[in-house]
């Protein structure tokens, strides 16, 4: 039987203090990448269960939508999955925009999907794992493209119970161009996290 771990209101407040700053990073970098102005909007995080994850993802993506999927495993004191969503039409423009290209190739929008991917999982879990005094290791990323909003397969609703979820939403007006973040951490991940944001309440109220 697996057990359940509670996070109090104490814990998701830490977490959600240091996601907003992780996110401000990763803005300022995309911002750099992209030499304009956009914003992501600030994080939600939520403990669910596997069908859980499924009914937020489904109600976050259009199933009528056809999507870039990149999918980067991250391992440490604390681990989990990185999962950057965008549609189409999103990286259509993201490829046109960073190859100067108005038709660019198939493998042009895979390597700038990629990039972008690469960027927001280091700054966002580069500096959340920072301000928890741990580091982390990167695995290569895949990405796939996925029509509709099925997302997680099955060997993932067998072997995850209980997972925390954290999604935010990324916004380039002027080029047409915004994504999805997810990111998925399970089990004895949860409770590791939950050790090391003691820490950090410890480190700040001593």
């Amino acid at each position: 039987m697996v057990q359940k771990v509670e996070f109090s209101g104490d814990h998701l407040d830490m977490l959600k203090e240091l996601m907003n700053i992780a996110v401000g990073n990763a803005t300022a970098s995309i911002a750099d990448l992209l030499q304009t102005f956009g914003k992501m909007h600030i994080p939600q995080i939520t403990i669910s269960d596997m069908e859980g994850l499924d009914a937020h993802i489904k109600e976050s993506i259009p199933e009528s939508q056809r999507c870039y999927v990149t999918k980067q495993l991250f391992g440490g004191l604390f681990g989990g999955e990185f999962l950057f969503v965008i549609s189409e039409e999103s990286a259509l423009n993201l490829g046109n925009y960073l190859y100067a290209e108005s038709k660019p190739s198939e493998g042009d929008i895979y390597d700038a999907v990629i990039e972008l991917t690469n960027i927001l999982s280091a700054t966002i879990i580069s500096r959340l794992t920072e301000e928890l005094h741990t580091k982390v290791q990167f695995f290569v990323p895949s990405t796939e493209v996925v029509e509709g909003n099925c997302l997680i397969n099955q060997e993932d609703l067998l072997n995850y119970h209980r997972i925390i979820i954290i999604s935010t939403y990324m916004e380039f007006q002027t080029q047409n161009i915004e994504g999805k973040v997810f990111i998925l951490t399970k089990d004895e991940m949860i409770e590791r996290l939950k050790g090391l944001i003691d820490h950090k309440l410890e480190e700040l109220y001593a």
